[in-house]
């Protein structure tokens, strides 16, 4: 009942219906007290010159990722279930895109690396995973890839787990335990990428007794699960939604092995122009300083702080616009650290994007926060009268602003619920009951009123999480 009640207070709140921030959520500066080091990883991703991706190794390059692991995209699943490498040499993928010298760089700047693969769609996915020649041929390409170039393991990141059968769920296993066989045998490690949604056919604890040594929680993109068209549109990763993801998935998992998952935070913006559903996703700090009413004032970054997330958001010109700084991503950070996480892997490197602050990390490897927008301690919000009230209220454009192991066998299939109800007259419903009682108690009637929006919500998931995995095909690949 506790992650029912988080759970309709997460979406109540994203509509607007909430009057205060979430209970638990309250940002702050980092604590006196130095945290232990936590281990970092970084995605690097692939793209034409001038694009925001390019400026990844100039970061990475300050030695934030020393310690932790480099996850290089150099391989992709075509439509045939092949196999194919992302080279430099090729125009699309001129920035960061496989060449000798781009390993060499990404090895001399972490402690471990990994070779990310992505593909762009499930027809992609099942050609690869429901063939067994196809599988062994993916799998012998990879292994002898990551050897030669001096990496140390093979990262998944299909991302079809929405639209997934019973078969792709049982053939997507039987690749993983097939590869994490191989790498191991190679002396290599596996990492795979795992949903923001504990109802699919995936399942955390599964992915590892395949045999993956480390699986990641994407533990952002809650934007696309918007329920109402006009903005504001949910953040990309609330704080109370972050917490609720990482114990459902830690209870996947057996407790001798919850060491091996990583949580995956957002370092990225969006915008949203006039429509929730059309949010323009995977941008970088460096488009949003283009923006308009982008400002570095602190005042105003604080008075477009959501108390909820931590993320700085606003509206102008009929565009809603979204973005986490240093504040957000060491508040995101901070909640993993309390669930007993030591991993946790950034997306995504380039463009400017949010670090750590040395204070929250317990690193040395911190970025300056001078060079993150709206980063400044002095700025950082508490629950206070100078938080905004509700998580459904942004200034507009201010006047103010500044333009500026072996396997064990399988566990049983995991059953995906269905899709209810409609979004629209669930909130109406909602609200209803929220208001009369619907004939019990006013707080039964609110609690009644919250639960039918998430049903309502709910006939939205489904095409929202599939923008999710859109999403991912476009920023991967």
């Amino acid at each position: 009942m506790k992650r029912i009640l988080s759970a309709v207070l997460t979406v109540t709140a994203g509509l607007g219906l909430v009057s205060a921030p979430l209970a638990g959520t309250a940002l702050a500066a980092p604590g006196a007290g130095a945290p232990r080091a936590i281990t970092v990883d970084a995605w690097v991703y692939p793209g034409p010159r001038g694009s925001a991706t390019c400026s990844a190794p100039a970061e990475y390059g300050d030695g934030r990722v020393r310690t932790g692991a480099l996850k290089a995209e150099y391989y992709t699943i075509d439509r045939r279930g092949t196999a194919v490498l992302l080279p430099a040499s090729d125009p699309d993928y001129a920035c960061n895109g496989y060449s000798p010298a781009n390993a060499a760089d990404v090895r001399a700047h972490s402690a471990h690396q990994y070779v990310t693969v992505s593909l762009a769609d499930l027809d992609s996915e099942r050609a690869l995973t429901s063939s067994p020649q196809k599988r062994a041929a993916a799998i012998t390409a990879l292994v002898d890839f990551a050897r030669s170039i001096g990496f140390g393991g093979i990262d998944i990141d299909f991302e079809n787990y929405w639209a997934w059968t019973r078969d792709d769920r049982a053939n997507f296993f039987t690749f993983l335990t097939e590869l994490s066989a191989q790498t191991h045998r190679s002396g290599l490690s596996t990492q795979v990428e795992g949903p923001p949604d504990l109802t699919t056919g995936f399942n955390y604890g599964t992915a590892l007794a395949a045999g993956v040594d480390q699986v990641v929680l994407m533990a952002y993109d809650l934007e696309y699960q918007t329920p109402n068209q006009a903005p504001p549109c949910l953040p990309f990763a609330p704080l109370d939604w972050v917490r609720e993801l990482v114990g459902g998935a830690l209870e996947q998992i057996p407790a001798d092995r919850r060491s091996r998952l990583v949580v995956g935070l957002p370092s990225e913006a969006y915008t949203a122009p006039g429509d929730c559903h059309r949010i323009k996703g995977n941008l970088a700090m460096e488009d949003l300083r283009r923006a308009p009413g982008f400002s570095t004032d602190p005042q105003v970054v604080a008075d477009r702080r959501d108390p909820g997330s931590g993320e700085v958001r606003w509206s102008s010109g009929g565009t809603f616009y979204n973005y986490v700084d240093q504040v957000a991503l060491d508040a995101k950070l901070a909640v993993v650290r309390e669930l007993g996480v030591s991993t946790v892997s950034v997306w995504a490197l380039g463009g400017g994007n949010a670090w750590f602050s040395k204070a929250a990390s317990g690193s040395d490897a911190g970025a300056p926060p001078v060079s993150r927008p709206g980063s400044d301690t002095s700025a950082s919000p508490t629950a206070s009268a100078g938080s905004p009230a509700t998580k459904g209220e942004f200034p507009e454009e201010s006047a103010s602003a500044s333009a500026s192991d072996a396997a064990s066998p399988l566990p049983p299939e995991v059953e995906v619920p269905g899709i209810i109800g409609d979004a629209a007259s669930g909130r109406r419903d909602a609200q209803s009951l929220a208001a009369t009682g619907g004939g019990v108690s006013p707080g039964v009637g609110i609690l009644i009123g919250a639960v039918v929006i998430l049903l309502g919500t709910a006939a939205l998931v489904g095409w929202r999480m599939a923008q999710h995995r859109q999403n991912g095909a476009r920023r991967k690949g």
